[in-house]
């Protein structure tokens, strides 16, 4: 196992940089994602130590990709790769296991790519496209060949943090079904269609008040008019005759 330490830390601000209410739907937008990780997943949300058992070592963004990852895990008798969260992967590890690079991505390829593409969704009013794919990893940012899709079943009473548990919950059994299928041979892809207004977000375009604006979103009835929405299509496929 490799952990990469990102350097990204979005609930963290400089003092006095921001006002009061959104320094506190910070902060409980945060503390929220910790209490509802520990909620949803226990102690399956600590890492995993260093052991006879199952190696781990510790790589920085500029050291994630470097010929010494490959050694370690090849070393370790890694088959495949399994990949959530980490930087973009470079050669020569994306070349190490070609075809065996498996990237588990929250948000829906092609539409929503890049860094927090279960949030943007939401921001943008469109929580349809809310999901996790699973992909082979290339040189690009999650657009490799999709090997599964899936999306959480979202409530009225939903908050950011369920959704994305949920996500993850979904996101973990698509990639169980992934492995399955490249240990039997059975594993089958699919290339990124063209979208249209397809979504790559950056680091660089998170804003704390983003998180105080979707906030209000909710309070204004975000997912229960999803589900409304959702329910009232439903009515209609089976109203036909």
């Amino acid at each position: 196992m490799v952990y990469q330490e990102t350097g990204y830390v979005p609930a963290e601000t400089k003092a006095g940089e921001l006002d009061a209410k959104t320094a506190a739907v910070l902060k409980h937008h945060f503390d929220e994602r910790t209490r509802q990780e520990a909620n949803y997943f226990g102690h399956d949300a600590e890492r995993v130590a260093d052991s006879a058992d199952c190696r781990v070592f510790h790589r920085t963004a500029e050291t994630l990709s470097s010929a010494e990852t490959v050694s370690e895990l090849k070393e370790a008798g890694a088959d495949a790769v399994v990949v959530y969260g980490t930087n973009l992967i470079q050669s020569p590890l994306i070349d190490a296991f070609g075809g065996r690079m498996i990237n588990m991505h929250l948000g829906l390829s092609p539409y929503y790519r890049g860094t927090a593409t279960n949030f943007y969704p939401l921001l943008n009013g469109e929580p349809e496209y809310v999901g996790a794919t699973i992909h082979h990893i290339d040189p690009g940012i999650d657009s490799g060949d999709i090997l599964h899709q899936g999306r959480p079943e979202i409530t009225a009473e939903d908050m950011p943090h369920t959704v994305g548990c949920k996500t993850i919950l979904v996101g973990i059994a698509l990639m169980i079904q992934t492995l399955r299928e490249l240990e039997a041979g059975t594993l089958t892809a699919v290339p990124q269609w063209p979208v249209e207004k397809a979504r790559l977000y950056l680091r660089k375009d998170y804003h704390p008040e983003q998180v105080v604006k979707l906030y209000e979103m909710i309070e204004g009835g975000l997912f229960r008019d999803y589900v409304a929405r959702r329910e009232a299509a439903a009515a209609r496929v089976r109203l036909v005759p």
